[in-house]
């Protein structure tokens, strides 16, 4: 009997260790719910790894980038990571708008969007995006918590009403229409007859049928990250307009450059620069003021 209890005791322990320490390693979670209220405690961004057992890359990934150290290091520090079967979570896929795997959505615990990336990533283009992706919502967090210990303006005082940054219902593309543009890669002005709000960008068509066509897919004809400058955003994390006369096309999609170096560079390596893309909103632009 002592030895059945010795040996009982002895796989309880053996057990109990395994479980403690799977929940030690663990990294990657399946419930987006429970990543979010972990994520709320521990004020971190929650990283949506969106994949299929077909997915050539996304096996690639799981073989040469998730068992790296540094990786599984920085997916347990720096995010809560949610591994996102699309066969089984169609649902999540459409809600989030993933159209290619693997995707990497990062995240807000409320859901809005910080950034995302498509494609294979090697292990240090991997460092680097959760890094980025973890400062950014820093920088949000912080921001906010700015904005909160403002003293209200006197002449604000009592008032309920919202004031909107000067970018809001600017104008795009200096007036000329985006689908005209897109169609025969011409620059025709718009009338303010015919226009339409996107985003809280306002655009101007030369016609009532091309105002049709742009109601119907606006993200077809609008400049792609809000009209800023893609490097730019890239390199420094900032949003600051690009000018049209610096325009060019990709994949059917209007990229606006500051500089024509910069359209240059684009130019000769696209995807280093959308294959990231980064979540912006029309109060975060930055205008270069001559």
């Amino acid at each position: 009997m002592k030895k059945i209890l010795l040996l009982g005791l002895t796989v309880t322990a053996i057990l109990h260790s395994g479980s403690s320490r799977s929940q030690a390693d663990q990294i990657w979670y399946t419930d987006l719910n429970q990543a979010r209220e972990i994520a709320e405690e521990t004020n971190r961004p929650i990283l949506c790894h969106f994949y299929a057992d077909w997915c050539g890359p996304c096996r690639q990934m799981d073989q040469r980038v998730f068992p790296n150290q540094q990786v599984r290091q920085q997916l347990r520090s720096s995010v809560v990571a949610v591994k996102i079967d699309v066969k089984h979570y169609p649902h999540l896929s459409t809600r989030f708008g993933i159209t290619s795997l693997p995707t990497d959505l990062f995240i807000e615990p409320n859901g809005k969007e910080i950034l995302q990336s498509t494609g294979f990533r090697s292990s240090n283009d991997y460092l680097s995006l959760m890094t980025r992706a973890r400062t950014r919502y820093a920088d949000l967090l912080a921001s906010r918590e700015a904005v909160k210990k403002q003293p209200v303006p006197d002449s604000l005082a009592g008032k309920t009403e919202s004031v909107k940054p000067a970018s809001v219902n600017e104008v795009m593309l200096g007036g000329y229409c985006p689908v005209n543009l897109w169609s025969s890669r011409r620059w025709e002005k718009g009338t303010l007859q015919f226009q339409s709000e996107y985003k809280g960008q306002r655009y101007y068509f030369s016609s009532a049928e091309y105002l049709d066509k742009f109601k119907q897919t606006p993200e077809r004809y609008v400049p792609q990250f809000l009209g800023c400058d893609p490097v730019v955003v890239w390199e420094t994390d900032r949003a600051v307009s690009g000018k049209i006369q610096y325009g060019a096309f990709y994949d059917e999609r209007l990229y606006l450059f500051t500089t024509a170096q910069n359209r240059k560079r684009f130019k000769a390596s696209p995807d280093q620069f959308i294959k990231t893309q980064v979540v912006l909103h029309i109060d975060q632009i930055e205008r270069v003021v001559r």
